[in-house]
């Protein structure tokens, strides 16, 4: 735990607004039973013990996503899912998925200025969720392509300046399992 009880993902202390890119989240409130709290999934966002929780998620400015938490209200000897709901179960899971890429997106080579990458994968329990994200040729950092949230990114009117900028897609459940990146691919223009 950090100053204020809040921790994230990898135990580093960060301080308010220093890191954290414009698309952070709104603070979620949410109930985690005993069962919950013992999940490595929720352990991982911080998440240590049953309560009320006060929590939210962000991609940081290197384009990783990072977990925010502080503990509201402690309980000792929780119902296990005595206020249950799914709504919560993308923060707080309440079962043990995993996600599977099927299939990773390749390398694109366009002339016309339009390219889709596509990638495939299943979650053990629950949807899969995308985020495609993007790192300019003049290198950088990876950040989030805004509205890009599907499992192919479809890019129309690039030009050769866009040749060598790369591409990742970041996949999450809706059942609250760890986070995959899939492998980085390059769109090169072609003539």
């Amino acid at each position: 735990m950090s100053l204020y009880g809040r921790t994230d993902s990898n135990a580093n202390v960060t301080k308010a607004g220093r890191g954290i890119a414009a698309s952070s989240q709104a603070k979620q409130i949410v109930f985690v039973d005993e069962t919950e709290a013992q999940l490595a999934v929720n352990k991982k966002r911080g998440i240590d013990g049953p309560g009320w929780w006060s929590y939210f998620t962000y991609t940081d400015c290197e384009g990783q996503t990072r977990h925010k938490v502080e503990k509201l209200v402690t309980l000792c000897n929780a119902d296990t899912n005595a206020n249950e709901t799914q709504a919560d179960d993308t923060i707080a899971a309440d079962v043990t998925s995993t996600i599977t890429i099927t299939t990773q997106p390749t390398n694109q080579t366009t002339s016309s200025g339009g390219a889709t990458f596509t990638v495939a994968a299943t979650a053990t329990v629950g949807s899969v969720t995308f985020q495609w994200q993007k790192r300019a040729t003049s290198g950088g950092r990876f950040s989030n392509v805004s509205g890009a949230t599907s499992a192919s990114l479809v890019l129309a009117g690039q030009t050769a300046a866009a040749t060598g900028n790369e591409y990742r897609v970041k996949l999450n459940s809706t059942a609250g399992a760890t986070e995959v990146i899939s492998n980085e691919v390059t769109l090169t223009f072609g003539t």
